[in-house]
C-alpha cells in the first residue's frame, strides 16, 4: 500500500479511536468525510477499505453495517489485522463475547501473537475469559518472560485478584459477563470498562457505563434479578454492579 494510502487509513483509525474512547458519535459531515476517505482505498486495498468502513460504522452505532463491512473485509483479504479490527469494532459496540471470539481467532492467525497481546487481554477480561488470561500469563512465563508492561501486568493482577477473592468455576465468569453485556446492550450504553475495588475484605467488580443515575439504578435492578437466578453460585463476597463513569476529561475528537 502506498504511503499516501497508509496515511489515509491511519488518519481514519486515529479518529475512530478518539470517538470510541470518548463514546461520542461523529456528526454527519465528519462521518461522510471518513467514509469518502475509506472508499478512496477501494482500488488500492478493498479489504482494508471495508475494514475502515466497519470501524466507522462501529462508532456510529450501526451494528448491521459494521458486521456487513467487516464480513466483506474478511472475504476480500487474509490479513489477521482484519480480524483484530473486527474484534475492536464489536468491543466498541458492547458485544464483548463476539469480540473475544474474533480476537481469539486472530491470535491463532498472527505470526507473532505478542503484537496483539494488549488488545487480547483487554477484550478477554471484559468477556470474563479469566482462564484464558491466566493461561496466557503462564505461557509467557514459561517462555522466559519475567516482566510485563504496567498495563499488561494490571490485567494479570486483576484476574488473579478476582480468582482468589471470588473462586467461582471458570465457566461461570463468562456467564456473568454475558449477563452484564445483555443488560448493557438492552439499555444502549455502548462501550464498557471495568474497575475493581476492595472494601472490608470484599471485592467489588464495577462495570463502568456512560449513563445517568436513573439508568444505572435500573440496570443494577436488572442485574440483581439476573444474578439471583444463577444456581449454586455464592456471590456474597463478590459484589457486581454497574456504575456511571465520567469521561468528560477525555480529549474530544478533532472533527476538522
Amino acid at each position: 500500500m502506498s504511503t499516501d494510502a497508509t496515511t489515509v487509513l491511519n488518519n481514519i483509525i486515529e479518529k475512530i479511536e478518539k470517538y470510541a474512547l470518548s463514546q461520542t458519535k461523529p456528526d454527519d459531515l465528519t462521518s461522510q468525510r471518513m467514509k469518502n476517505d475509506a472508499k478512496s482505498l477501494i482500488k488500492i486495498n478493498p479489504s482494508l477499505a471495508a475494514m475502515a468502513l466497519g470501524l466507522i460504522a462501529s462508532v456510529e452505532g450501526d451494528v448491521n453495517e459494521c458486521v456487513k463491512q467487516h464480513t466483506l473485509s474478511l472475504k476480500l483479504g487474509k490479513d489477521p489485522i482484519l480480524n483484530i479490527n473486527h474484534a475492536v469494532s464489536m468491543k466498541t459496540l458492547g458485544h464483548n463475547a463476539e469480540s473475544f471470539r474474533l480476537i481469539d481467532k486472530a491470535m491463532n492467525l498472527l505470526p507473532d501473537p505478542a503484537i496483539a497481546i494488549n488488545i487480547y487481554l483487554m477484550i478477554a477480561i471484559n468477556a470474563g475469559e479469566y482462564e484464558k488470561i491466566q493461561a496466557c500469563e503462564d505461557m509467557l512465563k514459561a517462555k522466559g518472560v519475567t516482566s510485563f508492561s504496567p498495563d499488561i501486568q494490571q490485567y494479570f493482577d486483576d484476574v488473579n485478584t478476582i480468582v482468589i477473592k471470588a473462586p467461582l468455576p471458570f465457566n461461570i465468569y463468562p456467564v456473568i459477563a454475558s449477563i452484564l453485556e445483555t443488560i448493557n446492550l438492552n439499555n444502549n450504553t455502548g462501550l464498557t470498562e471495568y474497575a475493581l475495588e476492595e472494601m472490608n475484605g470484599e471485592l467489588y467488580y464495577w462495570t463502568l457505563v456512560k449513563a445517568d443515575a436513573e439508568t444505572v439504578t435500573l440496570m443494577n435492578a436488572q442485574l440483581e434479578d439476573a444474578l439471583s437466578q444463577l444456581e449454586n453460585i455464592n456471590l456474597d463476597e463478590f459484589h457486581i454492579a454497574f456504575k456511571s463513569k465520567d469521561i468528560s476529561i477525555r480529549v474530544n475528537p478533532d472533527t476538522n
